[in-house]
């Protein structure tokens, strides 16, 4: 495990100023080896050595999201009004926004540097299963406009009830950290999106060899499940469907076990970071800080590997 030397500053109690020292410490170093600087390439001019950088657009954003700020422009008005010394050239909320949705790839890119520093990356095991997004109450669905592709009735069958939304799968390891957030219609059932996702990742070119992903019977089909082990070295193994009255075989309890830290992680994506309730308007921005939400659990996760904490303590940086 790789252990940052500024993570020291967080071992007891610390301010959010410190909190924005280590992430962008973090951050900076990370984007200086990949890309030999503080900016993603681009074919054009990009921002000069004294503007605002993309680590700190980075850090901005991934510190908001571990204080668990719903709202972006008032989070900006924050940064802006009380830590105006550690980020000088804070651009205005609109070209903020831009320059966010430029590197909106860029926190899905940090958080496989995040596992691979906290010995994450080459775990065996891997959890999926799906949860609800509603992205309005279904009463202002004639009132609202929300842009979002996939938005449609669904119906989620651990909570019993129907929402207007999305319907994400969440990818973790057994040792919680979040790999990642798939998007997917509201009606979709598990099964497309555990094959649309798979596509994905043959696409990437992502090597999935010798990993074990444990899932609900919702996703259970054994075809998917014998082309992912022929292409992909991929071994799928999903909750078979019992008759109501036959008690649970010994297999079937060992993968209940098995899940059961998805519901942990859920818990606190929803409660704390307010993953089911997010505040955006159109696609690219729903994406985006869907990504930055599951980068920050992860960085948060692996800040407490490192100080060897509890592992689900995210509220404890919501300073």
């Amino acid at each position: 495990m790789l252990a940052h030397p500024s993570l020291s500053l967080l071992s007891g109690s610390f301010s959010r100023a410190d909190l924005f020292l280590v992430v962008y410490c973090l951050v900076d170093d990370w984007m200086k080896t990949r890309f030999g600087s503080a900016n993603v390439p681009r074919q054009r001019r990009g921002p000069r050595p004294e503007e605002f950088s993309d680590a700190e657009v980075l850090t901005v954003l991934l510190v908001g999201e571990l204080c668990h700020c719903r709202r972006e422009h008032a989070w900006l008005r924050q940064v802006r009004a009380s830590y105006h010394a550690l980020f000088p050239q804070l651009p205005e909320n609109s070209r903020f926004g831009r320059r966010a949705a430029r590197l909106r790839e860029l926190p899905r890119q940090f958080r496989d540097a995040v596992l691979f520093w906290g010995d994450a990356d080459l775990e065996p095991l891997r959890i999926l299963d799906s949860f609800p997004l509603p992205l309005c109450a279904c009463y202002r669905i004639r009132q609202s406009s929300l842009p979002i592709t996939g938005a449609t009735f669904g119906y989620h069958h651990g909570k019993r009830q129907y929402y207007y939304g999305l319907r994400p799968g969440l990818l973790m390891t057994c040792s919680g950290f979040v790999v990642d957030v798939i998007l997917a219609p509201g009606n979709c059932n598990d099964t497309p999106l555990l094959a649309h996702y798979l596509d994905e990742c043959v696409e990437r070119g992502q090597d999935l060899q010798g990993q074990t992903w444990i899932m609900d019977k919702g996703f259970r089909n054994q075809r998917l499940a014998c082309w992912a082990a022929e292409r992909l070295g991929l071994t799928l193994l999903a909750r078979q469907q019992e008759p109501a009255d036959a008690p649970p075989s010994a297999w079937q309890e060992t993968l209940d076990q098995v899940r059961k830290p998805i519901e942990g992680v859920l818990s606190v994506l929803t409660e704390c970071m307010g993953i089911e309730h997010m505040l955006a308007k159109t696609d690219w921005g729903l994406y985006r800080r869907t990504q930055a939400k599951a980068t920050a659990f992860a960085l948060a996760r692996y800040f407490n590997r490192v100080l060897g904490l509890e592992p689900l303590n995210v509220a404890r940086y919501a300073v």
